[in-house]
C-alpha cells in the first residue's frame, strides 16, 4: 500500500514523508519494551540488596523509566532505540521535528491508547487513518514516519537543460525524472507513447515531448547549462 504523502512547508518547499505502519511500530515497541525490562531488572537486582529502602527506590525508578524512557529519547531526535533500529522517527504532522510539549503530550496520552488492554484502542484508531496515528499522535499533532535515505539519482545523457515555463509540483518533477531514468528500458514507440501521456497535463507539445522531457529532467537534476530562451519555454509562458 502506497502511504507516501507530500507536505508543503511554510517556505513553499514540498517534502515527502512515508508514514510508519503497524508492523514497524510494533517491532520498535517490542525492542524498547525489552530494553526497559532489562534495565529495570538490573536496577531491581541491585536495589533489592537494600531491603525496604531499596524497594521504595525501585518503585520510583520503575515510574521514571516507564514514563521517561520514550520522552528522553524522542526529545533528543524523535527516536527511541527501537525506532532507530527500525529507521522510523516521530515528527510533527508537517514533517518538522517535534517540540518538547508535543513529545510529552503524545506519551502522557499513551494510557488511552492502551485501553482496555494491550494497546487495543490505539491499534484500532491507527487502522482507520492513512497516517497510522494513534490517539496520542492526534492529541500532540505528531506522526511516526520512515527516515528517508538520501537518494542519488542517475546521471542523465548529456544535452541541454531547459527551465519549464510553468511551475511543476514535486510529484510532477519526480514523474518526469522517473520516466527519463527508465527511458532506455522502453522501445522508441513505447517511450513516445508514455511521453505523450505525460505531456498532456504538463502542457508539452507531443511532437517533441520526449526531447522536452529530457531537457526538463536535466534541469530538475541540476545537470548542464540551462536553456532559458527555448521556443518551448516561451510557448508555455
Amino acid at each position: 500500500m502506497e502511504n507516501r504523502a507530500f507536505v508543503k512547508l511554510p517556505e513553499g518547499v514540498d517534502i515527502a514523508i512515508t508514514s510508519a505502519g503497524l508492523v514497524s511500530r510494533s517491532y520498535a515497541y517490542i525492542i524498547d519494551f525489552i530494553i526497559r525490562t532489562i534495565l529495570i531488572a538490573i536496577i531491581a537486582t541491585v536495589l533489592m540488596l537494600f531491603g525496604d529502602f531499596g524497594e521504595g527506590i525501585l518503585l520510583v525508578m520503575y515510574f521514571l523509566i516507564s514514563w521517561g524512557y520514550n520522552i528522553f529519547y524522542e526529545v533528543k531526535n524523535g527516536q527511541t532505540p527501537g525506532k532507530k533500529r527500525l529507521k522510523i522517527r516521530v515528527v510533527q504532522d508537517n514533517g518538522l521535528p517535534p517540540n518538547f510539549s508535543q513529545i510529552v503530550v503524545r506519551n502522557l496520552i499513551r494510557p488511552a491508547d492502551m485501553l482496555p488492554v494491550g494497546y487495543f484502542l490505539g491499534l484500532i484508531v491507527m487502522c482507520f487513518n492513512p497516517r497510522f496515528k494513534r490517539i496520542g499522535d492526534w492529541a500532540a499533532g505528531t506522526s511516526v514516519v520512515y527516515e528517508e535515505d538520501a537518494m542519488s539519482r542517475e546521471l542523465l545523457p548529456d544535452g541541454p537543460a531547459e527551465r519549464p515555463g510553468i511551475a511543476f509540483s514535486t510529484e510532477e518533477q519526480l514523474a518526469v525524472l522517473d520516466f527519463i531514468e527508465r527511458a532506455h528500458e522502453f522501445s522508441p514507440a513505447r517511450r513516445q507513447e508514455i511521453a505523450n501521456i505525460l505531456s498532456k497535463p504538463l502542457n508539452i507539445e507531443e511532437n517533441d515531448s520526449v526531447e522536452t522531457l529530457f531537457n526538463y529532467a536535466r534541469y530538475f537534476a541540476g545537470q548542464n547549462n540551462i536553456n532559458s530562451g527555448s521556443s518551448n519555454s516561451e510557448s508555455k509562458q
